[in-house]
C-alpha cells in the first residue's frame, strides 16, 4: 500500500487504530478540539469536532452505524456560535448560533427525548461552550436519542437567540421525522436572568422537549426547572402538557406531578414536584413542594412543607401536607387528606411530639377518618375516629331519558349523514355536470359511493346504565338491526366513534380514575356498495349504425410524430370530432417547404473581422466532396488557430 505522511495504511488495514482519539491542536488563529471514537469491530463510529476562530466557533457531533440492525445509518449535528453580543437582528433580538440536524435511517425516540431533560443531554447538545467536554455525555446518548430505523429521515434546524442583552436566551432544535407518519420534535433550553446575567436576582433555566405524532395522533410538551433560583431561593420541578386521540384518548396538564392515589395515564413520565428551598440559614432546612394537575376526569392539587432546624442533633422537626382530588363523574365528589407533625428532638431522640392525619370525603354523605397522637419522652397516646354523617341527596324528580327519541333526533340531523365518493377502484360510471353538482351538495349518492349514518348520542352494542347524570333503569342496549336503501336490504359495515365510558356505564370511583377518558364504540353504519353483477333487466339494448364513405379530395390529417405537442392536440380534436365531416379531419393545402443550397463558408480573422484567403491560413481548403468544405469540416481544420474562425460568407465584412 502507498505511504501517506502521518498515516500508516498497513496498520489501518489490519485494524490497529485506537478506539479513542482526543484532538487538541492550536493552530492560530484556529484551534481544533474534539474526540473520535469507534467500536472494537468498527461497526459504530462517533465523535465531536470543534473549530474556534475569533469570529465564530463551529461544532459538529456525529454518529454512524456501519453494521448491525438498521445499518448503514448516520447522524450529524452541526452548529456555529457567535461571540457576544451576537448578530443583531433588530428589536433587541440577537442571533447567537445557527445549525442543523440530519439523520439518515434514524428516528427520534420519545422516551429518550424526555430523558434528555433530566440527565442534562439537551443542554449540552445545543451549542455547548466546551464541545470536547460535552462529548463525554452527549455521544453515548445519541444512539438512544436517535436510534437506527430503516427508511426514516430526521432533519431540522437549530438556533440560539437572545433578547435584552442576554436577559432572555433560547436555544432550540426543531426536528422533522419523515416520511409518513410525520413526527415533529422540539428540544431546547430557555434561560431568563433578571436584571443582568452577570448578577441575576431571578434566574430561570427551563429545559423543554416536545413531540407531535400524526399517527396516534398525540402531542406533548414537557419542561423542567433545574438550577433556577429567585432572590436566592432555589426552584425546581417539572411541567407537562399531553393531548392524545385515538382509542386511548386523554388530556393531561400537570405542574409538579399528581395525587398519590391517581393512576397515571399511559405515556406520562414521572414528574418532580415544584419545590422551593426557603432556608434562611444553613442550620435551618425549610422546603416547600407543590403540584397541580388537570385531567379529563379530575382536578388535583397538593403541597408539602417540611422543617428541620437542628444543631448537633437537637432542635425541631415538623411537616404539614395537603392532597386534594376532585372528580366529576358519576357525581361531583372530592377527597382531601391533611397531615402534620411537630417534634422536639434532643440528641436524636424525640422529647415531645404531636402528629395528626385527617381524610375528608364528601359531600352527601360526608366521611371523615383521622388519627392524632402525642409522644412524650416516657409515653405515647393516640386516638382514632371514623365518622360518617349525612345521606346521599335524593335524586331529582326527572323523567327517565327517552333514548329512542334521542336516537331518532340524532339521525334526523343532516350532519349525521355523510356521502363518500368511490374508493380507489376506478368506476366505469360517468355522471353529467348536473349530477356532479347534486353530489357536491350532498343530496345524491354516487352509484359506487358510500353512505354513512352515525350518531354520537350513545354507544351501540353496550348496556347503557346511565345517560349523562341520569340513571337508566333497567339498562338498555341499542344497536342497528336492519339497514335499507329504499325497499331493499343494504350491505353495511360498522362505524366507530369515541365515547366517554363514565357517561354511559356504571363505574366505581376507582374505575373512573383509572380508566381511559374516551373509548371507541360502534356509532352507526356505512352502506357498502353492491359490487355484484347487475340483473339482465338493467341493461339497455342499443343499435349501433355506421356509414362507409370513400374520400377522394382534400388531405386527411395524419399524425406522423406523436412526440410533438401540437400534433397530439390535433389528434385529440380529430378523435373528439362527432363526424368525418368535421373541419378537424381536413387540412388545407400548405405551401411546400423550400430548402436552400448550402451556404458558402469563409475564414474570418477574429481580430480584424475580415476574410482571410485560404492560402494565407495554411489550412487545406479542399473537402471530401471536392467542393467548398462543410461548416463542421472547416471548423475542425481551424481548431488549432485561435485567431481564425469559420463563418458563412455573408457574415464577413466587405
Amino acid at each position: 500500500m502507498g505511504a501517506i505522511p502521518g498515516l500508516d495504511l498497513e496498520r489501518f488495514a489490519a485494524g490497529q487504530v485506537p478506539e479513542t482519539v482526543d484532538i487538541d491542536a492550536p493552530l492560530p488563529p484556529v484551534r481544533l478540539r474534539g474526540r473520535l471514537m469507534r467500536s472494537p469491530d468498527f461497526s459504530q463510529l462517533s465523535g465531536v469536532l470543534s473549530a474556534s476562530l475569533p469570529a465564530v466557533t463551529a461544532t459538529a457531533f456525529g454518529e454512524a452505524r456501519l453494521k448491525g440492525e438498521g445499518s448503514p445509518s448516520f447522524l450529524v449535528l452541526l452548529g456555529a456560535s457567535f461571540p457576544e453580543p451576537g448578530l443583531q437582528v433588530g428589536f433587541g433580538f440577537a442571533l447567537s448560533g445557527v445549525g442543523g440536524i440530519v439523520g439518515v435511517n434514524r428516528r427520534v425516540d420519545r422516551e429518550a427525548l424526555i430523558g434528555s431533560i433530566a440527565d442534562g443531554t439537551a443542554d449540552e447538545l445545543l451549542f455547548p461552550p466546551d464541545p470536547a467536554r460535552a462529548a463525554l455525555r452527549v455521544l453515548p446518548r445519541l444512539p438512544a436519542l436517535f436510534p437506527a430505523t430503516p427508511g426514516r429521515l430526521v432533519v431540522g434546524p437549530m438556533f440560539k437567540i437572545s433578547w435584552g442583552g442576554r436577559m432572555i436566551s433560547l436555544s432550540a432544535a426543531v426536528v422533522a421525522e419523515l416520511p409518513d407518519p410525520v413526527r415533529l420534535s422540539v428540544l431546547g433550553v430557555l434561560r431568563v436572568a433578571v436584571p443582568d446575567p452577570a448578577v441575576p436576582l431571578i434566574e430561570l433555566n427551563a429545559t423543554f422537549a416536545g413531540q407531535y405524532d400524526s399517527a396516534e395522533p398525540s402531542a406533548f410538551l414537557m419542561a423542567s426547572l433545574n438550577g433556577s433560583h429567585m432572590a436566592g431561593i432555589p426552584l425546581n420541578g417539572d411541567v407537562l402538557v399531553l393531548s392524545r386521540g385515538g382509542p386511548d384518548a386523554t388530556f393531561v396538564l400537570s405542574a409538579g406531578g399528581f395525587h398519590p392515589a391517581f393512576t397515571i395515564p399511559r405515556g406520562v413520565p414521572p414528574l418532580h414536584r415544584l419545590s422551593m428551598n426557603l432556608a434562611p440559614v444553613p442550620w435551618i432546612q425549610l422546603r416547600c413542594e407543590a403540584y397541580f394537575a388537570i385531567t379529563s376526569n379530575t382536578v388535583q392539587f397538593g403541597a408539602q412543607l417540611s422543617l428541620v432546624a437542628e444543631i448537633a442533633g437537637c432542635g425541631l422537626r415538623g411537616q404539614f401536607g395537603l392532597d386534594v382530588l376532585v372528580y366529576f363523574e358519576p357525581a361531583l365528589r372530592f377527597t382531601a387528606a391533611m397531615r402534620g407533625s411537630l417534634a422536639v428532638r434532643v440528641l436524636g431522640e424525640t422529647l415531645l411530639g404531636i402528629a395528626f392525619s385527617l381524610t375528608l370525603e364528601g359531600p352527601a354523605p360526608w366521611h371523615a377518618v383521622g388519627r392524632g397522637s402525642i409522644d412524650l419522652f416516657l409515653f405515647e397516646a393516640s386516638f382514632d375516629f371514623d365518622e360518617t354523617w349525612g345521606s346521599r341527596p335524593p335524586p331529582l324528580p326527572t323523567a327517565p331519558p327517552d333514548l329512542e327519541e334521542e336516537l331518532r333526533t340524532a339521525f334526523r340531523q343532516q350532519s349525521a349523514w355523510t356521502v363518500l365518493p368511490p374508493g380507489d377502484d376506478r368506476t366505469p360510471v360517468r355522471l353529467s355536470p348536473a349530477a356532479n353538482r347534486l353530489l357536491a351538495a350532498g343530496g345524491r349518492v354516487h352509484p359506487h359511493g358510500r353512505l354513512v349514518a352515525r350518531q354520537r348520542v350513545l354507544p351501540f352494542g353496550v348496556d347503557v346504565q346511565r345517560f349523562g347524570r341520569t340513571p337508566v333503569e333497567p339498562a338498555q342496549r341499542w344497536d342497528v338491526a336492519v339497514a335499507k336503501l329504499g325497499e331493499d336490504d343494504a350491505s353495511r359495515a360498522a362505524t366507530f366513534d369515541s365515547f366517554a365510558p363514565g357517561l354511559f356505564l356504571g363505574m366505581t370511583e376507582d374505575q373512573q380514575l383509572g380508566s381511559p377518558a374516551f373509548e371507541d364504540f360502534r356509532s352507526g353504519v356505512a352502506f357498502v356498495t353492491d359490487t355484484g353483477a347487475p340483473d339482465d333487466s338493467a341493461f339497455i339494448t342499443a343499435t349501433v349504425e355506421w356509414e362507409t364513405r370513400v374520400i377522394d379530395g382534400g388531405h386527411l390529417k395524419v399524425m406522423r410524430r406523436a412526440a410533438r405537442v401540437l400534433d397530439l392536440v390535433d389528434a385529440e380534436l380529430v378523435a373528439l370530432a362527432p363526424s368525418v365531416r368535421s373541419p378537424h379531419w381536413w387540412q388545407p393545402a400548405q405551401q411546400p417547404m423550400t430548402i436552400t443550397e448550402r451556404p458558402a463558408m469563409a475564414v474570418m480573422s477574429t481580430w480584424s473581422m475580415t476574410e482571410v484567403a485560404p492560402e494565407d491560413t495554411g489550412v487545406d481548403p479542399g473537402s471530401a466532396a471536392g467542393g467548398a468544405p462543410a461548416a463542421a469540416e472547416l471548423r475542425l481544420r481551424l481548431a488549432g488557430h485561435r485567431d481564425l474562425k469559420a463563418v458563412e460568407s455573408w457574415e464577413v465584412q466587405g
